[in-house]
Formats: structure tokens, sequence, C-alpha cells
């Protein structure tokens, strides 16, 4: 079934939906066929890209990002300095009623890293190696009470050698300001302790009833203690379906 003008009876007919009044009007004689019309378009509409002439689709914000903890879903009243009394208020108010203080401190840190990293011009795999690093002690509850500045330093150092760009003690001490002998004796601790999660994600993968040792089996255990939601029949099946040979199509 199509519409046309009762008037003009034009085949094909010369319809325009005016979306900004709901209405169908005949592009020749201008007679209302249709009001109050639903826009059906998809509403994407940003303004990072009005300069580059494109439509970003996007609608849904960032993605998760795995180095942090919760939904993510958190709401935050903004504020300028050119707003009222009342507005600061409300946005003390809010950031003290809903604010994710464990994200915050884990910001905080990234952005440290991120700043270390950049002053020595790495790149970012071994920035977001070293975040990584930190999330799995974050996790564990470790070295509490250590030297952040150190932690810092030993992170880099470890994430470099992971990346293929090896650091000596010297040329991070250079940078961070943290002693050598800080650096060494922070080194060796976090050295034991991922040696330990190693020892545990080996245990955790015996139990399942795989083998560990391929660099496969180990991204995958990473991502499924990232992703915390597969429960154990799935993390076995992914853990062996590693092991068969793939099906050509």
């Amino acid at each position: 079934m199509q519409m046309i003008c009762k008037d003009c009876r034009e085949v094909p007919p010369n319809l325009i939906e005016e979306f900004s009044n709901g209405d169908v009007v005949c592009g020749s004689c201008g007679l209302v066929l249709g009001e109050r019309t639903v826009d059906t378009r998809s509403e994407w509409r940003t303004f990072a890209n009005d300069d580059q002439g494109n439509d970003d689709p996007s609608r849904v914000g960032d993605a998760a990002n795995p180095l942090l903890v919760g939904a993510q879903l958190e709401t935050h009243i903004a504020y300028d300095k050119g707003a009222s009394a009342r507005s600061r208020d409300l946005h003390r108010a809010q950031g003290k009623s809903t604010h994710d203080k464990n994200n915050k401190t884990l910001s905080a840190v990234y952005r440290e890293l991120g700043d270390l990293c950049s002053s020595m011009d790495f790149t970012d795999d071994v920035t977001n190696y070293a975040r990584f690093l930190y999330k799995q002690i974050y996790d564990a509850g470790a070295f509490k009470g250590k030297s952040p500045e150190a932690m810092n330093a030993g992170l880099i150092f470890i994430a470099c050698r992971q990346q293929g760009v090896p650091r000596t003690f010297k040329e991070i001490q250079a940078f961070t300001k943290v002693p050598k002998a800080d650096i060494g004796r922070m080194f060796k601790g976090l050295e034991k302790f991922f040696s330990n999660q190693n020892r545990l994600k080996k245990d955790k993968a015996e139990q399942a009833g795989g083998k560990f040792g391929t660099e496969r089996h180990k991204y995958l255990l990473d991502f499924i203690d990232l992703l915390d939601r597969v429960d154990p029949p799935t993390g076995k099946l992914c853990y062996n379906a590693i092991d068969r040979p793939p099906k050509l199509l």
C-alpha cells in the first residue's frame, strides 16, 4: 500500500516528512497528508565529529574498563566554576553519596603510571601492562603499606621486561626518583607475588582438567579472571577447546 496525494495523484508520490512538526506533506502542492508521525530514525547524534563532517553512531558511551571495578554505570553531576553555589553543593553531595572510592583510587594510580611511562617515552603496551599488573595486586589486597612510588617503579620495570623493552634499575631510578635499592627490593617482592599468582592459576587449570603452559592458556585464564562471570563448566570448555585443532568451515 502506498500513500499518494489526493489532489496531485502523482506516481510515484512526492512526499516530504517534516519530522520537526510531525507532518507528511505533498512536495508538489503542499497538502498535509498526515500528522503526528513518529520519527523512527536513529537518534545518533554527538558533537565530537561535527568539524570532520562525519557521524558517530555510538550512543552507548565508552566500553567498560576491565581495569576498574563495578558496572561503571554511575551518573556524575557536572559542575562549572561559573555555576551557582547550589550547583556546587549538589555536585559535592552527589559525589559523596555515589562516587566509587575504589575506582577513584585505581584511576589515580593508573594516571600516575601513565605519566611516568609518558615521561620515559614508553608505548601504550608498557603502560597498560603496568596497570594490569597493579590491578592484580589491588584485587589480591597485597603490598598494603608499601611505598607507592617504589610500587610504581617496580611495576614499570616488570612491564618493560615483559614487553621486550627492558630497562635497568638505574634508568628507572632516573625518572621515578626512587632509590635503586628500593626498586630492587620491590621487584623481588613483586616477582614472588606474581609467581604465586601464576601457580594458583596453574592449580586452577589442573583442577579443571587441562594442562598449563602455552601462552594461549595463560591469556584465556587472564580473560576469565577479568570477566569474573564465567562459571567453571564454561571455563573448562573454553580451556579444553584451545587444544583442539581448528576445523575449516
